[in-house]
């Protein structure tokens, strides 16, 4: 089965949205994208990041709450043998259904910019939208603010792109597809003994050049803070070490594989001599006789269930 995949992050800070749009638009180093496959990917609504910046601006009530929610960055995928299966024209649809599920759910003027990204492992949509409502209020609580609305959400779009051949994911599974991906590329890179962690890997990097006319307002640069820098620090180190750590979570999940089928293993040979008993001192034309009794007992029970269930929806049971 191939499935249609859609996440959503909230981004409460002009400098969270700028690090994030940096990454959409290949502005900063990306490890995981291959740079030949780059320029395959496309840039719908804004050209670069200090473009959607501005469209964001534009959007932005003056008057709002301090840890109001000023965008929400959508990624947007399916099964990656999907995508391998799928036809050009497929992709193209599957991308253009994805982006008019957005504009219904905000409204096509709340969309900041998006991009396609082909560079990546499966290739996947990346949107930014403003959660504002029709009375010019930020609210992302009124879009995505509950599980159930997320739910609805996840339903809604597998919907839109039923017709290409994609199903909703099961309700409620923990299995995350992007982790999974992430697990065999760690594998993959394999494992490292130290990692290397230069000066330069904790200055503040520029988010958002200022414009001339903010810098004669006084105005400068957009970096980052400590907070971000740490965290960025932080995925990077996670980044050099997950092969190791990859390597070492099969080698658990082997071991604990083997001791399950050893535990099956042995729960079966004491179910086969509890069953060989039973038959000892029998010939072989009794013991078909009893088994053949069983198969038909097995049988009328089934047909009992059955009939059970159909008089059960005859009578409109009520809560």
């Amino acid at each position: 089965m191939a499935y249609a995949i859609m996440r959503a992050k909230k981004l409460a800070n002009m400098g969270a949205v700028a690090a994030s749009m940096q990454h959409c638009y290949r502005e900063r180093e990306t490890q995981n994208a291959d740079q030949k496959r780059t320029p395959d990917n496309q840039h719908l609504v804004a050209k670069n990041t200090d473009e959607a910046m501005g469209k964001l601006r534009d959007l932005l009530p003056e008057k709002r709450r301090k840890d109001a929610v000023l965008a929400v960055e959508y990624v947007i995928s399916a099964s990656p043998e999907w995508f391998a299966k799928s036809t050009p024209e497929q992709e193209k649809a599957f991308f253009q259904q994805s982006l008019q599920w957005l504009a219904d759910k905000y409204g096509a003027d709340r969309i900041v910019t998006a991009s396609i990204h082909r560079d990546e492992t499966t290739p996947h949509l990346s949107a930014f939208v403003v959660p504002l409502t029709q009375d010019k209020r930020l609210s992302a609580k009124e879009f995505i603010g509950s599980r159930d609305k997320m739910r609805a959400d996840q339903t809604s779009y597998a919907a839109c792109v039923a017709n290409l051949g994609l199903e909703r994911g099961i309700e409620g599974s923990m299995a995350n597809h992007q982790r999974i991906q992430q697990h065999y590329a760690a594998v993959q890179q394999g494992m490292e003994s130290s990692v290397t962690l230069r000066p330069s890997s904790v200055e503040p990097r520029v988010l958002e050049k200022a414009t001339l006319l903010e810098r004669v307002r006084g105005r400068g640069d957009l970096v980052e803070d400590a907070e971000m820098i740490a965290k960025r620090v932080t995925k990077d180190l996670n980044k050099g070490f997950a092969g190791t750590v990859a390597k070492a979570s099969e080698s658990v999940e082997s071991e604990r594989k083997a001791r399950e089928a050893r535990n099956t293993a042995k729960g079966l040979r004491k179910r086969l001599e509890t069953f060989e008993g039973s038959f000892r001192g029998l010939t072989k034309d009794q013991i078909a006789s009893v088994l053949k009794m069983a198969s038909e007992l097995q049988q009328e029970n089934a047909k009992a269930k059955e009939q059970s269930k159909t008089v059960t929806k005859g009578k409109g049971l009520t809560l």
